[in-house]
């Protein structure tokens, strides 16, 4: 058996020798040896003088006449076919700056690939003999450049002469106009991308009857105007259909259903209408689904839950309505669900099962094992929330908001390890103390409790528990007690509003060391995207944080920029004693808001150190003293309210304080004199700076006095009037008695202030 085997090689090596010699004769010669073609190499060199370069380190550097020769293998960005013709020229980021039509595309006739991308390269004035021979060009990307004007403007060649084209990728430059029907001569297109532009036509018909072989679609972030043709349905393989921003109208075609290879439908941003299709249950493929900010209308297909592969649902900002169904949780792929700013009623999805055990949890949300992403805010959701979301171990971000949710956030006897960096619950109808839930929340960023009944005291654990948070809003509750001092440990903390509760006691000194409130910031570096790789793309499902401030007397929502935002607000409480001057090391505050407390004492004479400060309000507060010069410095302040307080000399002017000028900001204080209020300064001894080197005790002296003589006056007027009755013993006798029962309580006082001031 070994001997006929042998023999049988034996027999195969003549064959073996004949095939190895063919292929070594049709094998084309390595590119290090290929050289190129008469003129290319030269019209190259004519292209590369009529541009410039920003980066030293730019390819073309290596394009010189010496190396003409070899451009095959010397020249960066050049690849040549077996024949020594250009085949590719691809020059991505190159910093180059010049006009496309500067690059004779006739001297090329097998090139197939032209990538410049990420450069500033403009279309140029067109040239006088445009060529109108066939091109071999498959590959056109000038996405990232500074082209402007129509969309044939820009292509080097016509649509009749670009027939072998297939991927153009035109995104992010200023492109204006119609998209033509007659790109739709270009019959092999598999990509067309003409994103990021100001392209402001319809999307002509043609284009979705001819593409045949088209996979993705994108037109995002123009203003394309029209309705979705339904011939889109004859491109049976497109997998990305990207219209999000832009100006479409009209319903959703049915005939969308037809596209089974659809992975991303992506129509967010538009003004489309009706009812979402039930058609769209046949995409089996889909993975992403974004269709908010539209007006949709109806309830969510319920076909729509049988698309298993499903990694996002994002139908936020529609008019959508119905219960929320518990068909859901059949899809187990889901990182991101969004149903925010709808109509949507009734309870988060509840058990199947009757039992607490921890094996029958049945909770529709809770299956949901892959959920990062969960936004039901702005809806008519009630009942109580399952408890079991605080055990899904990849949820990031939680919004319950504006909703009637009720009853306890369920306590837990084993605080679960979660990953939440986002939670807002603020306005429903929750009641029971502060979550202990949050104490499994380290990795806890945002937390909005506001506009509830929560109660009790505000824990001290929060400082060790929460360490990274930024954002901590409680505001309306009926929290009571005092503000725990361990707060300070939040040495990320640049946001705290405790408005509106019971809280009593002092300010923590220790707020002063807030230590993401002392240095400004200036970057957006908050997490806002979970980014999953689909297909050979990326698609990032976005969220966005926003968080409602009282800012500027007026209660706002900040989104997206509620990185850039510091301050505090603990108004409304019944808060006491002096305001820590330690709050003013907090340099990067925006708006500070302790009014309508019990606060008394002087405004801290460092207040001026706050220098991006632009709402200030210590309204209603038991305040006296002066207005510190230094307020002066405040040179961002265009919100300022210091009514209803005790404070007293000339208002400090000067540069931002000089817009301010609505007196009903120092309205009710005793003795203020100045702009704004029409009020004139008596003499230089009311001036600001003779008032901030006065105790407030000689303060509340000098007032004390002035009304003592104020009295004393009262007193001998009505002797003079009334003499005659007082004549009378009986009456004498009892109003001789009452003023020197008065006396003697204003000299306790003044004895008492003496003794004080020693």
């Amino acid at each position: 058996m070994a001997l006929r085997s042998r023999t049988h090689a034996s027999k195969s090596i003549i064959p073996l020798r004949i095939s190895l010699l063919l292929l070594l004769l049709s094998t084309p010669p390595c590119s290090s040896s290929t050289i190129i073609q008469h003129g290319e190499a030269e019209s190259l060199l004519r292209w590369k003088s009529t541009l410039s370069a920003a980066a030293s380190a730019s390819p073309l550097t290596t394009w010189s006449p010496a190396t003409s020769s070899s451009a095959c293998s010397s020249w960066r960005g050049v690849t040549c076919d077996a024949a020594g013709h250009v085949a590719e020229l691809s020059l991505p980021g190159a910093g180059l700056h010049g006009e496309l039509r500067a690059l004779d595309l006739a001297a090329f006739p097998a090139l197939a690939k032209l990538d410049l991308r990420r450069n500033n390269i403009t279309a140029g004035v067109v040239a006088a003999n445009v060529s109108t021979r066939a091109s071999n060009l498959t590959y056109l990307d000038l996405s990232d450049n500074a082209f402007a004007g129509h969309i044939l403007d820009v292509l080097p060649l016509s649509p009749a002469t670009l027939q072998q084209l297939s991927y153009l990728n035109l995104s992010s430059n200023g492109l204006y106009g119609p998209i033509l029907r007659s790109l739709s001569a270009m019959g092999k297109m598999t990509v067309f991308d003409v994103s990021r532009n100001r392209l402001n036509s319809d999307i002509p018909s043609e284009l979705f009857t001819n593409w045949v072989e088209l996979t993705q679609f994108r037109v995002q972030n123009n203003s394309i105007t029209g309705s979705i043709p339904p011939t889109i349905c004859n491109t049976t393989k497109l997998k990305y259909l990207r219209l999000a921003k832009n100006k479409l109208t009209g319903e959703i075609p049915a005939e969308i259903g037809r596209l089974a290879s659809l992975q991303a439908l992506e129509l967010a941003d538009n003004f489309l209408t009706g009812p979402i299709p039930n058609s769209v249950g046949n995409l089996t493929d889909l993975l992403v689904m974004d269709l908010f900010s539209n007006g949709f209308t109806g309830v969510i297909p319920p076909e729509i839950f049988n698309l298993t592969a499903l990694r996002t649902i994002d139908v936020g900002t529609n008019r959508l309505e119905g219960e929320v169904p518990a068909s859901i949780s059949s899809l187990r792929n889901l990182y991101g669900l969004d149903l925010s700013n709808n109509r949507f009623s009734g309870t988060i999805p509840s058990d199947l099962g009757t039992t607490a055990s921890r094996e029958n949890f049945l909770l529709t949300f809770c299956q949901l094992d892959s959920l990062e992403i969960l936004d039901l805010s702005n809806n008519h959701l009630h009942g109580e929330i399952p408890s079991c979301l605080w055990h899904l171990q990849d949820l990031v971000f939680m919004d319950l908001s504006y909703n009637s949710f009720s009853g306890e956030v369920p306590p837990m006897s084993a605080y679960p390890n979660s990953s939440l960096e986002s939670v807002h619950l603020a306005n429903n109808n929750l009641t029971g103390g502060y979550p202990m839930v949050l104490k499994g929340c380290k990795w806890l960023i945002i937390l909005d409790l506001g506009g509830n009944h929560f109660t009790g005291t505000i824990p001290s654990w929060i400082g060790t528990c929460n360490p990274l948070l930024r954002f901590l809003i409680l505001r309306s509750n009926v929290f009571n007690g005092s503000i725990p001092k361990e707060l300070s440990q939040l040495s990320h903390l640049q946001l705290l509003d405790l408005a509106m509760n019971n809280l009593v006691g002092s300010i923590p000194r220790s707020f002063g060391n807030f230590t993401s409130m002392i240095q400004p910031k200036t970057e957006l570096n908050l997490p806002w995207k979970v980014q999953h790789h689909i297909l050979d793309g990326r698609v990032d499902y976005t969220y966005t944080d926003r968080i409602g401030i009282n800012w500027k007397r007026q209660n706002q929502t900040f989104q997206g920029t509620v990185a850039l935002m510091a301050g505090i607000d603990l108004s409304s409480n019944y808060l006491s004693n002096e305001i820590p001057s330690e709050l003013c090391n907090l340099e990067s505050m925006r708006f500070l808001n302790l009014s309508r407390n019990h606060l008394s004492g002087i405004i801290p004479k460092e207040i001026g150190n706050l220098k991006i400060l632009e709402s200030l309000d210590f309204s209603w507060n038991e305040l006296s003293g002066s207005i510190p010069s230094s307020i002066s410095n405040l040179m961002s302040l265009s919100s300022l309210n210091l009514s209803n307080n005790h404070l007293s000399g000339e208002i400090p002017s000067g540069y931002q304080l000089r817009t301010l000028a609505d007196p009903s900001i120092y309205s009710n204080n005793f003795g203020l004199c100045g702009f704004p209020l029409n009020i004139s300064c008596s003499d230089g001894s009311n001036s600001t700076s003779a008032l901030i080197g006065g105790s407030t005790d000689s303060q509340e002296l000098e007032i004390l006095s002035w009304f003592y003589s104020v009295l004393a006056g009262l007193v001998f007027g009505f002797w003079l009037w009334f003499g005659v009755l007082l004549l009378f013993e009986p009456w004498r006798f009892a109003f001789f008695g009452q003023v020197d029962h008065l006396q003697k309580k204003i000299m306790q006082k003044i004895c008492c202030m003496y003794a004080k001031s020693e």
